[in-house]
């Protein structure tokens, strides 16, 4: 039986704080009806209320909107295609989530932990959860646990095209996927668009919407023999209470990329930046001036 320890790791407090306030999108069309169902309960959809000028952001693509009422509240190159790195993973969470047991127990392929880059120290021949390996794949961005669930699902090529299956089902027409990790090679990529409404089906799960709360943890695997302890990925979770997930990415192609939840009270605002040599600034930048310039 697995054994988790969560606890909060303590952070510097950054301005960064959302205040509650409503909002419409500069560009006429300020409701977005595919975001689809709302994660918040909210009696209030934000309003402008200033007109200061937008925030000039070092991404090549970024959105925000409100949650609840999926107004939107800046965009930058909406549908532009883009490398995404490790924000793919939030598909490779759907996939598992969808046709997986959380209680089903893998064994690790020594092929699968033959990684680069980001790692939750899986072990070959090692029995681990599917709600473990979620674990690792979403806090500490872990590719061996991306791996691990692949090759669960019947291999990479089965499970990626599992994924592309997944973004049909999601009509998500400007996104495709070559591998569960978030690597450059082949065609991976997707819009600002796209990755909204990836992110409000992944956020009706409850325990991924739990998962990519959480700062740091330890697991302990189903065969009790090996532990791991994650640490998020994103900074600004770790630094700012307001800040409630969502998920990281960075490759050399994609560079930064950063999906944020930011919550206060009853209002939720989504934000998505994408290609930035300053990810968590350009989220800051946004954030503050959503901060000033929408009321709820």
């Amino acid at each position: 039986m697995l054994q988790r320890i969560s606890y909060t790791i303590l952070g510097l407090s950054i301005a960064l704080l959302f205040l509650p306030r409503p909002i419409k999108d500069f560009s006429q069309t300020n409701q977005l009806s595919v975001l689809g169902v709302s994660t918040v309960s909210s009696s209030t959809s934000p309003e402008l209320a200033s007109d200061i000028s937008p925030p000039n952001l070092q991404s090549r693509a970024a959105f925000a909107y409100d949650l609840a009422s999926g107004t939107i509240l800046f965009t930058q190159n909406l549908d532009e295609r883009l490398p995404i790195a490790s924000l793919t993973k939030l598909i490779t969470a759907l996939v598992a989530v969808k046709n997986f047991q959380l209680g089903d127990v893998v064994t690790v392929k020594r092929a699968d932990t033959n990684v680069v880059g980001n790692s939750m120290g899986l072990v070959p021949n090692e029995r681990i959860t599917v709600r473990d390996l979620l674990y690792g794949l979403l806090i500490s961005s872990s590719n061996d646990a991306a791996l691990a669930l692949a090759s669960y699902g019947g291999g990479l090529d089965k499970f990626t095209a599992m994924m592309n299956e997944e973004a049909v089902k999601l009509n998500l027409h400007s996104t495709n996927f070559s591998n569960p990790v978030g690597w450059d090679y082949g065609d991976n990529y997707s819009t600002a668009h796209d990755l909204s409404i990836v992110v409000n089906e992944f956020l009706k799960y409850q325990l991924l919407s739990e998962i990519v709360k959480i700062k740091q943890t330890e697991l302990v695997s189903a065969d009790e023999e090996y532990s791991h302890k994650l640490t998020t990925t994103n900074k600004l979770l770790a630094e700012n209470n307001a800040v409630t997930g969502v998920k990281t990415g960075f490759t050399s192609q994609a560079k930064g990329n950063l999906i944020l939840r930011v919550e206060n009270n009853d209002q939720a605002v989504i934000t998505i930046i994408l290609g930035s040599d300053d990810r968590e600034a350009d989220s800051q930048k946004l954030l503050e001036w959503i901060n000033k310039v929408y009321r709820w």
